[in-house]
């Protein structure tokens, strides 16, 4: 199997999680909003590292790199999921994008070497 068929089946993978989950797969417009929200836990949890006290204190998260890893994990899956619903795979384009730009980087090297 190549890097290109295991993101497609990672993003098959997030289809099969949300249906065995009954969850409701949202538009794209909320998925980007359920993206935004991790992005903020994400905030959230960064600032609870520092000396940062919130209006309720007793709600604060504490900082540990797991639930940071679990966080940026949840913004990723909604990106992918945000991609599903205009039928496109993020992980994919990603890959491509940065093979194309690596293809230009080195065509460029070979350029200046000529």
């Amino acid at each position: 199997m190549d890097f290109t068929d295991a993101l497609e089946q990672f993003r098959n993978y997030i289809c099969y999680y949300f249906n065995k989950r009954g969850l409701v797969w949202p538009n794209f417009d909320d998925a980007m909003k359920f993206l935004l929200t991790e992005v903020a836990e994400t905030y959230e949890l960064d600032l609870a590292r520092n000396t940062w006290v919130r209006n309720n204190p007793e709600s604060k998260p504490e900082f540990d790199k797991e639930r940071l890893s679990e966080e940026l994990g949840d913004i990723i899956m909604m990106a992918i999921v945000a991609g599903i619903a205009e039928d496109v795979n993020p992980l994919l384009s990603l890959y491509n994008k940065t093979q194309k730009k690596l293809k230009m980087l080195e065509k460029n090297l070979e350029e200046e070497n000529v």
